[in-house]
């Protein structure tokens, strides 16, 4: 494989992504219900999930300056990021997204404003992929639910229960 080829694969993950998510969005089913315990109940988790995400941010990122150059547009989303990689930002950054339907409305807002100029798609894209990583982040509801019971309660839950819990 050629490095353009990876650049275009990098470059065309995102937006499938951002199509596909809305169909995984409080899916019922074993995968989702395992997926929502993990993310509950171990912080390691919800740090392996924000370092993908930041990952994500920055290789998108990153391809755009391979193709374009170094341009001060690309700046924005590479901070972004690089600001993904602190657990001690981005963990409330996502609860307040998540939990917060003023502060999604004024992120989609954001996101179709620089989404209009070609030179801001690269921090467009990565908003989206921010508030959509916010909408499968954990509430603050069901880590502290998570926290006070033990972990057999919520494996004896329905997979309903559990995804109806988590968002």
């Amino acid at each position: 494989m050629t490095t353009s080829t990876i650049i275009a694969i990098l470059q065309l993950t995102v937006p499938v992504i951002l199509l596909t998510a809305p169909f995984l969005y409080r899916r019922k089913g074993r995968r989702m219900a395992a997926f929502c315990i993990n993310m509950s109940t171990r912080p390691k988790c919800r740090k392996v999930f924000m370092l993908v995400l930041s990952m994500a941010v920055v290789l998108f990122n990153y391809s755009f300056f391979a193709i374009q150059g170094a341009t001060l547009w690309q700046v924005p989303g590479l901070l972004l990021g690089l600001l993904l990689l602190r657990y001690r930002l981005t963990d409330p950054m996502l609860h307040w997204i998540h939990e917060d339907r003023v502060i999604q409305g004024l992120v989609l807002g954001l996101f179709l404003l620089t989404m209009v100029t070609p030179e801001l798609y690269p921090l467009s894209a990565s908003m989206a992929l921010v508030m959509t990583s916010a909408m499968f982040y954990p509430s603050r509801r069901i880590i502290n639910y998570a926290e006070t019971h033990s972990h057999h309660v919520m494996y004896g839950m329905t997979d309903d229960e559990i995804t109806d819990l988590y968002f």
